[in-house]
């Protein structure tokens, strides 16, 4: 889990780059650094569950601020 602020302009930056990837694992790592919109992050904790979220590499950056502390929390 990656709980990180990226400013809109870091967002492209790193979009660019993983566009440019020249792996899939590269690409999807470079994705993943990118916060997740809130409501995909809520869908995904009903459905994957709170423990394989929190195992993820997913930056859940925007659902904290969207839910608060307690989304993440046990």
């Amino acid at each position: 889990m990656i709980i990180e602020y990226m400013s809109e302009e870091e967002q492209n930056r790193v979009f660019k780059m993983a566009m440019n990837a020249h792996t899939d694992e590269e690409r999807d790592q470079l994705l993943d650094r990118l916060p997740l919109l809130p409501g995909l992050a809520k869908v995904l904790k009903q459905h994957i569950g709170l423990e394989a979220l929190l195992n993820s590499n997913v930056n859940l950056y925007e659902a904290v601020q969207e839910y608060g502390e307690d989304f993440i929390k046990k």
